[in-house]
């Protein structure tokens, strides 16, 4: 009986033959292989904070602080980047929370833990801005950075008339003024911070928290209007709604983005940048299609059903076939992603012309879109130029780690484990990202602007482009 059982169980491997085998087991190496290195990635670089244990339900606002404060030594625990420096800093920003809690209002906690974290000082391990003040009043009208001018992108019905003015003060004290006190809530570079700290302006108790008016009371706003009259108007705060949608402040000059239930500041005519919305990358050929202009917004996976990887290989081919006298890649609304998805065309770009590699940057280009510029820039210095505004991060910064929410204030917390460094290269096992060993090093001396062509609210209303125009003025009278 046992004889005829284990022959049963035998009869694979004597009905199969033992290349078969070998194949399988070789293929689910392979899988095994990449599944532990998933594996082991997330472990040494996605470390999961785990809330306090035997945590009641708070009895005070203040037992609620003093949890989340708890919860948030995560931030300490996990955060590579920490100096002994930055770690003093932190500590006392902490010690201070803590003797306050009874006293702070919720505004003033939540700027209180940003602050702590902006201690770090890179952009990657920020708060989410949209997020801080998704649970407070917020005015009926939306602000963005345009060119260091603060505009009214977004308003609610019946305000057209302020939609598109310029803010030069609120509650009398200076738009500029209002957007230092809170610079110091955000860590990493001015021009990432400038696309971010619009989102804190419109929620009153976050201006009180800064000395910019009273909380209950009307915001009062000097505006130019879009005809250059001056106008000074009152607004009271609609009722906080946290399942409203957010919008990044820096994504606001594309009119399709948190468009529903607003008006929306628009251009005369749909510039280049401005075209299929619906489309996260995408490729037309432009001046009589002499050049290449390629829209990455993302470096994620559309909705458009062809993947960025299959894009990015399209793309190659076909500019390969028919190589463009210039080539541009607009990356002005790309706050990052996998960097692993586009690195291989990037590369590449400056063989695919024998011109030059135009990238349109701005504030709000991070991540890795960065890493992309750098691609190109490694391959062809002389023949790469960024085009815009400075871009949203610096050569060296730390990445990947993990977000959190804490779980009375609803706090978003952020650390970063990874390093990269595009200037000097990056040494460490667990100090450098394993994601992209293959790709790294990228090594290039500086990512700075060649031409200063801002997006300038009027030029962005008429319909107009300086960047793009910038470029095709430059190439078409060579």
């Amino acid at each position: 009986m046992l004889r005829q059982v284990f022959r049963f169980l035998g009869t694979p491997f004597r009905v199969i033959p033992w290349y078969i085998w070998l194949g399988a087991i070789a293929v689910a190496g392979w899988f095994g292989r990449n599944i532990l290195l998933i594996m082991a990635t997330i472990i040494a670089f996605h470390p999961i904070p785990v809330p306090p244990l035997f945590q009641g339900e708070p009895e005070t606002v203040a037992e609620a602080r003093l949890q989340d404060l708890q919860h948030f030594n995560h931030v300490r625990r996990n955060e590579r980047s920490m100096t002994p420096q930055m770690r003093d800093r932190f500590d006392a920003r902490i010690a201070e929370l803590t003797d306050a809690v009874d006293t702070l209002t919720d505004a003033e906690f939540l700027l209180g833990l940003a602050r702590a974290q902006a201690e770090i000082d890179n952009g990657h391990s920020n708060t989410s801005t949209t997020r801080l003040v998704a649970r407070f009043p917020r005015l009926p009208v939306r602000f963005a950075d345009m060119a260091g001018e603060l505009h009214i992108l977004r308003v609610r019905a019946g305000r057209d008339a302020i939609l598109g003015a310029r803010v030069e003060a609120i509650n009398g004290v200076p738009a500029g003024e209002v957007m230092a006190r809170f610079r110091d809530t955000l860590g990493g570079n001015d021009a990432f911070a400038a696309t971010l700290l619009p989102g804190l302006m419109d929620a009153p108790d976050f201006l009180a928290a800064v000395d910019v008016g009273e909380a209950q009371e009307a915001v009062t706003l000097d505006l130019v209007l879009t005809d250059g009259r001056s106008m000074r108007t009152s607004l009271r705060a609609e009722p906080a709604d946290p399942d409203a949608p957010r919008a990044f402040p820096g994504d606001l000059p594309q009119p399709w983005v948190m468009a529903e239930g607003w008006q929306v500041a628009r251009s005369q005519t749909t510039p280049l940048y401005l075209q299929n919305s619906e489309r996260g990358y995408w490729l037309e050929r432009i001046a009589d299609g002499s050049i290449a202009y390629l829209s990455l917004r993302t470096n994620f996976d559309d909705e458009s059903g062809e993947s960025l990887r299959d894009f990015a290989l399209r793309v190659e081919a076909e500019l390969a076939a028919n190589p463009p006298r210039a080539i541009i890649v607009d990356q002005r609304f790309s706050g990052g992603g996998d960097l692993t998805m586009t690195h291989d065309l990037m590369a590449a770009l400056p063989d695919l012309t024998d011109g030059r590699v135009y990238h349109l940057v701005s504030g709000n280009t991070f991540s890795a879109a960065i890493v992309n510029l750098a691609s190109t820039v490694e391959v062809a210095p002389d023949r790469t130029l960024l085009v815009g505004e400075p871009i949203g991060d610096r050569l060296q910064f730390w990445a990947e780690g993990w977000a959190y929410t804490l779980p009375n204030s609803g706090f978003r917390a952020r650390y970063s484990t990874g390093f990269y460094d595009l200037q000097n290269g990056c040494e460490g096992l667990f100090r450098c990202a394993w994601g992209s060993l293959h790709i790294f090093p990228i090594l290039v001396e500086d990512l700075d602007l060649d031409v200063f062509a801002p997006l300038t609210f009027e030029a962005y209303a008429a319909g107009r482009d300086p960047a793009l125009e910038a470029v095709l003025g430059m190439e078409l009278s060579d």
